[in-house]
């Protein structure tokens, strides 16, 4: 009688069943890793998007507005002849993160400078689950992320 090479089935069903209740016990920190890359993706992206709406107003020398929704941010600019044109929207409603400005518009002009904010600094708080981040704008147009 030869023997053969192989795994009987009883060792397969172990393997899987030890492989399962390793997932499952890492599946919440996973979860919670995911949520957390989420929102410090979020913040890097509404940073590049207020550096956006800046460069867009220096570059076409007309101010642009820089719009903060509960999911959602918006560039937008002046028309010449009246109106205002849509440069850009970001939906980070699929991500799951929200957003909450302490100023729903903050305005640029052709200079880079915030012109409603003075002195004061506006905030953007992004948050997901237990996590969250802010993104600090100063009257200046510098941009700093906590």
């Amino acid at each position: 009688m030869t023997k053969q090479a192989g795994f009987t089935l009883i060792e397969i069903v172990i393997v899987f069943v030890v492989m399962g209740t390793m997932v499952l016990i890492n599946l919440p920190r996973m979860m919670n890793t995911l949520e957390h890359n989420d929102v410090r993706g979020a913040r890097s992206k509404v940073v590049a998007l207020f550096n956006r709406a800046k460069a867009q107003a220096i570059e076409t020398n007309v101010g642009s507005s820089f719009h903060i929704q509960s999911t959602m941010v918006m560039i937008t600019q002046d028309l010449p002849g009246g109106g205002i044109d849509t440069v850009l929207v970001q939906d980070f409603g699929p991500a799951g993160v929200g957003l909450v400005g302490t100023r729903a518009v903050i305005v640029v002009d052709p200079r880079g400078v915030v012109t409603n904010l003075g002195t004061a600094t506006a905030s953007i708080a992004l948050s997901k689950g237990v996590h969250a981040d802010t993104v600090l704008i100063t009257g200046f147009g510098r941009v700093m992320s906590r």
